[in-house]
C-alpha cells in the first residue's frame, strides 16, 4: 500500500521525547527505518481529556500500557499494510480501544496518521454502562479493534484532528458524545468488522516476541543465530519469516536497530557524569566504537557524544533552575 506523501509539519524527534508526548503514559519506541525519526505531532488538553494528532514518517515498533485511571481511543486515518496491533493487522479507518492497564504492542508503517484521545476511565465506564451492555471487562474484546463504517464517527475523529492542529485554543465538544458513538459502533460491529490474526500470524507473533525478549535480556553480549532460534522456538527460516511478516526486516537487522535505539535512550536519559559513550555502547553489545558512531549518526543524525552532551546540558540547566528557585 502506497500512502500519500505529505511532509508538511514534520520535525526531527528523538525517540524519548516522541514517546513522552502522551504525558499520562510513556511509550517505548524503536525505529525500524535507516533514517532519523520524523513526525508531526499536535496535542491539546480540554476538560481533563488529551487529544493528539500524529503523522508518523518512519516505521516504528512500540509498546505501551494504559494507566489504571485512563482509557485510550485510537482512530487510524491512514495505515500501511504492515501496521498491526497485538499482531493483528490494522488498516485505514479502523479504531482501537485500550482500557486501563492494557499492555499493547504495535507496529506502524511509515505514513501512518492517527487521532488519539485519552479520557478518564471512570467517564468511559459510565458511558458504557449507560449503553445497557454487560460490564466493560466482559466486552473488552469486542471494543478492542474494529473497522469504522460510521460516517458520524469518522467525521468526529477528523474534526478532532483538525481542531488539535489549530494554533489558537478551540473548544472541543463533550467527550461523552465521542465515547457514546465510539462504544456504539464498536459493540455493533460484526465479527467480520473485528479482525483477528490467522493461526500462522499468531504463531509468527509469538516467535517474534520470544526472540525479542531474548534479545533485550542479552543485549550486552554477542547473540548467535542458533540460540536465538532456540529461545524463539523456531527454525532459522521460521524466525526469518516471522520477522519479515511482522516487521519487514530480518532478525539480525532488528537486533542492530534494538542496540542502537537502546543506546540512544541511554544517552538521552544519562545522568551527568554517570555515563560515557563507551560505557553505553558496550552495555548494548557494540564493541566497535567507530562503527557504532557511524551507524548511530546515520539513524539519529548526530554523533553519540552530541546526544550525550545535549542531555547532560539540559540536566545541568534544569538543576540550575531548581537551585535558583530554592
Amino acid at each position: 500500500m502506497n500512502l500519500p506523501t505529505d511532509n508538511s509539519g514534520l520535525e526531527d524527534y528523538d525517540l524519548v521525547t516522541l514517546g513522552a508526548t502522551l504525558g499520562v503514559c510513556e511509550i517505548d519506541l524503536l525505529t525500524l527505518s535507516p533514517a532519523r525519526p520524523r513526525a508531526a505531532i499536535a496535542t491539546k488538553t480540554h476538560d481533563g481529556v488529551t487529544y493528539l494528532s500524529a503523522h508518523i514518517d518512519f516505521d516504528v515498533r512500540g509498546s505501551l500500557t494504559v494507566p489504571d485511571d485512563a482509557c485510550m481511543l485510537v482512530y487510524l486515518h491512514e495505515a500501511g499494510e504492515r501496521s498491526w496491533c497485538q499482531g493483528v493487522s490494522v488498516e485505514s479507518d479502523m479504531a482501537v480501544t485500550l482500557l486501563r492497564g492494557t499492555p499493547t504492542d504495535f507496529m506502524f508503517e511509515r505514513g501512518t496518521r492517527l487521532t488519539l484521545v485519552i479520557a478518564p476511565y471512570a467517564r468511559f465506564r459510565t458511558r458504557f454502562m449507560a449503553s445497557d451492555h454487560a460490564d466493560v471487562d466482559m466486552a473488552a474484546q469486542r471494543l478492542r479493534l474494529f473497522s469504522v463504517h460510521s460516517e458520524h464517527l469518522k467525521r468526529a475523529y477528523r474534526q478532532i484532528r483538525d481542531r488539535v492542529k489549530e494554533a489558537d485554543d478551540v473548544a472541543f465538544g463533550p467527550v461523552e458524545d465521542l465515547l457514546d458513538e465510539h462504544i456504539r459502533v464498536a459493540l455493533a460491529s460484526s465479527s467480520e468488522e473485528r479482525p483477528v490474526a490467522s493461526r500462522g500470524r499468531r504463531a509468527h507473533y509469538q516467535v517474534m516476541r520470544r526472540a525479542e525478549r531474548f534479545m533485550r535480556a542479552n543485549l550486552r553480549r554477542d547473540i548467535y543465530s542458533q540460540e536465538l532460534c532456540q529461545a524463539a522456538g523456531a527454525s532459522e527460516r521460521g524466525l526469518r519469516y516471522a520477522f519479515d511478516d511482522l516487521l519487514g526486516i530480518p532478525p539480525n537487522r532488528y537486533l542492530a536497530m534494538l542496540r542502537l535505539c537502546t543506546a540512544h535512550r541511554s544517552l538521552i536519559t544519562a545522568e551527568a557524569g554517570r555515563r560515557s559513550v563507551k560505557s553505553v555502547a558496550l552495555s548494548c553489545g557494540m564493541w566497535d566504537l567507530s562503527r557504532f558512531a557511524e551507524k548511530y549518526r546515520s539513524v539519529f543524525g548526530e554523533q553519540p557524544r552530541e546526544t550525550l552532551t545535549r542531555s547532560v546540558a539540559a540536566e545541568d540547566l534544569t538543576a540550575a533552575g531548581d537551585y535558583e528557585g530554592w
